[in-house]
């Protein structure tokens, strides 16, 4: 009888083969995760720049040939430049790419939540998603120049401070995978040229002025027109029987371009929801070495996430932002009890007051903690990095005291003194004693919050994008019923 050997492992050369397979998987793993990173990182940084590159390109171009005295700011500049909305008319541009000073077109930037768009008598423009702050401001301004400096120049240099503006555009967006976020500043400054010339030369007349057109017919009937046929806003069976096919052709081509634009907008907003940073659940801390386990707000607040990036109607958006504004609402009252002394003995109207102040301190502290951030990305990108910002406070408190009043000269020849006025009736020692003992120190640092205020503040971020992906779905449905009306006219041509 032959015996046969049977070869085999033993447990522990298993056991042994496991173990050093798993080292060597780890550190590919490690590797792979590194390179991922560092592909989403490069990612978001070109599509952060390249949006505000071209928010800024518009921008320069569109303020370079404004018309002298048409700026207007019909829904205000917040204080920490966070939104904003501003109205102009600007001198056209030739086919010779020349701007044209016989003709003008009204342009409107809005910038609300973080989505920013530009809209003309043309064309509604999402030029990005991605937009923390953006702030204009008169070099006079931002050298802190003030009239008494300027009239010891000579006339062409505080005509150029006065005519030159300075536009800074900060951008935010969450690196895919990540907690981390990409900053991005975008800086540009440039002349109004029409402004400049008046300034320089009292009796200079734009060839605007001088053509046989009134300024104010031209506009109405640019209003008009956009009003019926512009984008952005929805059209009648009316309105569209008076043109022909071409141009109904024309039009439809322009509101399918909107239509692409928001889907466009809408695919990176849920991009960034879904990279909103909730807190994660138990077993993603864990494989990050972070022993914490999810909390039950963690929870509430990880599902309204999900349930905002499905949500694709009006209808489905709105009913994830009531629920996200109930629970902020109701942190918002227990996080005042922490930070006020008193606060739940209080009256209504210091309530009020301690609540207007609590805004304004948080918004500072999130200004604060966005300015490090940028500070630390100069440093590592090796730019210069931004000044600080001033805060929401000191800017609330100079305009209800009338700082920054601003010297004009008619066109008489007459100087006029303007001034902010307040815009709350509460005297500014009251919401600055209120300011000043709101004690935010139990919140930690900005970023490292403990749990519940960091959910807090991804549920008030989650609320900001959701109003600017319900801003943008609005566009879509409105254009996508637009094209359909624009294809039941066209068949009856």
């Amino acid at each position: 009888m032959i015996s046969r050997k049977i070869k085999g492992f033993t447990l522990v050369e298993v056991m042994v083969a496991i173990f050093l397979s798993t080292i060597v998987l780890t550190a590919i793993y490690g590797v792979w995760i590194r390179v991922q990173r560092e592909i989403a990182k490069s990612h978001a940084r070109q599509t952060l720049q390249s949006e505000l590159r071209t928010a800024s390109n518009y921008l320069q171009k569109d303020l370079k040939s404004i018309k002298e005295g048409t700026f207007e700011t019909p829904g205000g500049l917040s204080a920490d430049g966070t939104s904003l909305h501003i109205v102009f008319d600007r001198f056209k541009d030739t086919e010779e790419t020349k701007i044209a000073q016989d003709s003008i077109e009204k342009v409107e930037y809005r910038l609300s939540d973080g989505l920013l768009t530009r809209k003309s008598t043309t064309e509604l423009k999402i030029l990005s998603v991605n937009v923390e702050s953006m702030q204009i401001t008169k070099s006079v301004d931002a050298a802190n120049l003030g009239a008494g400096d300027l009239e010891s120049t000579d006339e062409d240099f505080k005509a150029g401070r006065e005519a030159k503006l300075e536009i800074n555009i900060v951008g935010r967006k969450n690196i895919a995978g990540s907690k981390e976020e990409m900053y991005h500043v975008e800086r540009t400054s440039l002349v109004m040229r029409d402004e400049y010339y008046k300034k320089t030369n009292k009796n200079f007349v734009s060839n605007f002025d001088l053509a046989k057109l009134e300024q104010d017919a031209v506009v109405v009937t640019d209003s008009t027109q956009d009003a019926s046929f512009g984008p952005g806003g929805a059209m009648t069976e009316e309105q569209l029987q008076s043109l022909d096919k071409d141009q109904l052709e024309g039009l439809e081509e322009t509101q399918n371009e909107l239509i692409d634009q928001a889907k466009d907008s809408i695919d990176q907003m849920n991009d960034s929801i879904t990279d909103t940073d909730t807190g994660e659940s138990g077993w993603s801390k864990f494989w990050q070495g972070v022993n914490v386990f999810s909390t039950t707000e963690g929870e509430k607040v990880r599902d309204l996430r999900g349930d905002l990036e499905n949500a694709d109607t009006q209808s489905d958006v709105k009913v994830v932002l009531e629920k996200l504004n109930t629970y902020t609402k109701d942190k918002e009252e227990e996080f005042l009890g922490k930070s006020v002394p008193g606060y739940s003995t209080m009256s209504d109207a210091q309530k009020d007051l301690y609540k207007e102040a609590y805004e304004m301190k948080l918004q500072d502290r999130t200004i604060e903690g966005s300015h490090q951030a940028l500070v630390a990305q100069a440093e590592k990108d090796g730019t210069t990095p931004p000044e600080a910002p001033q805060k929401v406070i000191d800017v609330a408190i100079g305009a209800a005291e009338g700082e920054g009043s601003k010297t004009y000269e008619d066109e008489a020849g007459n100087t006029v003194q303007i001034s902010n006025e307040a815009s709350s009736t509460r005297s500014t020692t009251e919401l600055k004693s209120a300011y000043d003992a709101i004690d935010l120190g139990w919140m930690g640092e900005f970023n490292k919050e403990p749990d519940d205020v960091g959910i807090y503040n991804a549920a008030k971020q989650l609320i900001s994008q959701g109003k600017a992906k319900l801003n943008v779905i609005e566009m879509r449905d409105t254009s996508e019923d637009n094209v359909e009306l624009i294809q039941k006219v066209k068949a009856t041509k």
